[in-house]
C-alpha cells in the first residue's frame, strides 16, 4: 500500500505535514474534501489523488488553472515521490511511502492457536447480552436522532438573550448552527453599539449582520482564525424598537449552508453616552458638513468628511425634544450617504467587470479610489475593498 504524505513547505500554514493512507484523496476548499485548503484562491472541489498498487495519479478537477506539478501546470499526470505540488498559495513536497502488509502466520500454527483462543474464551452470561443489546439499541435511536438535532437551526429554539458567552457558528468548536444563529436586546437608551468578533470566515458577504430584520453590515473577512480585535458598529436609531425586545442576526448566506465555516463570539449590544442637547453645536457642525460637500470634488475625502461632521452634530441633537433640527441633520446625512454609496457601488462593480475580464490593474484603480473616498479602515466598505484587493 502507499501512503501519500503533503508537507507544507510555502504558503499560509507552513510545516505542517498531512498524511493519508486511503485509495482516493480529495483536495480542496469544501468541507467533504480529505485535505481542507480554506482560500479563495483554491477551487471547492481542486483534486484528487488516486493511489493505486503501484503508482500514484493527480487529477486537477476544478482547479486547473491554480494546480502545478513542478511549476508546469497539469490535468492528469502520475505523482512521483520528491515531486512539488503547488494548490493555489500553497506548496507541497510529496512524499510516497511504501508500507509492507505484514507476514501472514503458518496456515496451521494460525489454526492451532485459534483453537486455543476459542476454547479458552467462555460464553457470557444471558443478562450481560441483554444488557449490551439493551445499550446498543439506545445507541443506534441516538444515533438516528442526533445528527437531525444538530442540523437543526438555533432559531428554531428563539432568540438567545444578551450577553450571550460563546462561540457560535460552524465548525469553529462552539455551538453548531450552520444557517444562522439570533439574539434578543433591549434598547431604551438613545443610542447603541453592537460588539462581536468574527471568525474562520473566508469570503467576503458570507455573513450578513441585521437587526430587526434591516442589514447593518457583513461580517469582515478572518480566514482560518479569529479576528484580533473586536467589530464595532453603530447600530442607527430608525432600526431599534425602543418600547420593546430587538432581534440581531448573524445569518450565514451561502447556500447550502452546511458547507462553509464560520463563526463569531464575544457578541453584545452596549448603550452608549450622549451629549446633552445642543442645538448651537449640531448646527456649527452642519455648516462644517456642507462646506465639505460643497468641496467633495477638490479632495477624494471630503464626502466622507462632511458625513462625519454630521454624525458629531447628531450627538447633539440626539436628546433633543424638538425634532426639527434633529430631522435636518438626518436628512442631509441620509442624501449624502445616498451619495457615497452610490459611488461606492459603482466602483465595486467596475471592478468586478474588470476582474472578469483579467484586467486587474484597472481593477486595482477602481478598489483604490474606494480606499481613497473612503479611509476609515474599520468602514465595512473600505473592508469589501480591501478584502478583492
Amino acid at each position: 500500500m502507499i501512503a501519500v504524505e503533503f508537507f507544507v513547505v510555502d504558503g499560509p500554514n507552513v510545516g505542517a505535514r498531512h498524511t493519508f493512507r486511503t485509495q482516493e484523496i480529495r483536495v480542496g476548499r469544501d468541507f467533504s474534501n480529505d485535505l481542507i485548503l480554506n482560500h479563495e484562491e483554491v477551487s471547492p472541489r481542486h483534486l484528487r489523488v488516486v493511489a493505486g498498487k503501484e503508482e500514484v495519479f493527480l487529477e486537477a478537477l476544478e482547479g486547473n488553472r491554480n494546480t502545478k506539478l513542478n511549476g508546469l501546470p497539469v490535468s492528469h499526470e502520475p505523482l512521483h515521490n520528491g515531486d512539488e505540488l503547488q494548490v493555489g498559495p500553497y506548496v507541497f513536497h510529496i512524499s510516497l511511502l511504501r508500507e509492507e502488509a505484514p507476514e501472514p502466520e503458518d496456515g496451521l500454527e494460525a489454526m492451532r492457536e485459534a483453537g486455543r483462543r476459542s476454547r479458552a474464551g467462555r460464553r457470557p452470561p444471558l443478562f450481560l447480552v441483554l444488557a449490551v443489546l439493551g445499550i446498543a439499541a439506545v445507541y443506534a435511536l441516538v444515533r438516528l436522532w442526533g445528527p437531525e438535532r444538530e442540523k437543526e437551526d438555533l432559531v428554531s429554539a428563539g432568540p438567545l438573550q444578551l450577553p450571550a458567552e460563546g462561540i457560535f457558528g460552524y465548525q469553529v468548536g462552539g455551538i453548531n448552527t450552520s444557517d444562522k444563529v439570533e439574539f434578543s436586546f433591549a434598547a431604551q437608551g438613545h443610542k447603541h453599539r453592537l460588539l462581536y468578533r468574527p471568525g474562520f470566515i473566508g469570503e467576503p458577504g458570507l455573513v450578513e449582520v441585521s437587526v430587526n430584520g434591516h442589514k447593518l453590515d457583513t461580517a469582515p473577512v478572518t480566514v482560518d482564525r479569529w479576528a484580533d480585535e473586536l467589530v464595532s458598529i453603530e447600530i442607527p436609531q430608525d432600526f431599534l424598537n425602543k418600547e420593546g425586545e430587538n432581534t440581531l442576526c448573524f445569518d450565514n448566506v451561502k447556500s447550502p449552508p452546511e458547507k462553509v465555516r464560520w463563526g463569531i463570539r464575544d457578541v453584545s449590544v452596549q448603550e452608549v453616552a450622549v451629549p446633552k442637547c445642543d442645538v448651537g453645536v449640531a448646527m456649527k457642525y452642519l455648516r462644517l458638513a456642507e462646506e465639505k460637500y460643497q468641496e467633495r470634488k477638490i479632495n477624494d475625502r471630503n464626502l466622507y468628511d462632511a458625513i462625519a461632521h454630521l454624525k458629531q452634530g447628531e450627538e447633539y441633537v440626539i436628546a433633543c425634544e424638538d425634532p426639527g433640527v434633529r430631522n435636518l441633520v438626518l436628512e442631509t446625512k441620509a442624501r449624502y450617504e445616498e451619495e457615497l454609496n452610490q459611488m461606492f457601488e459603482d466602483y465595486l462593480f467596475n471592478a468586478r467587470k474588470f476582474l472578469k475580464i483579467k484586467d486587474t490593474d484597472a481593477a486595482r484603480y477602481e478598489l483604490e479610489q474606494v480606499l481613497r473616498k473612503i479611509p476609515a479602515e474599520d468602514d465595512p466598505r473600505h473592508r469589501r475593498a480591501m478584502d478583492l484587493l
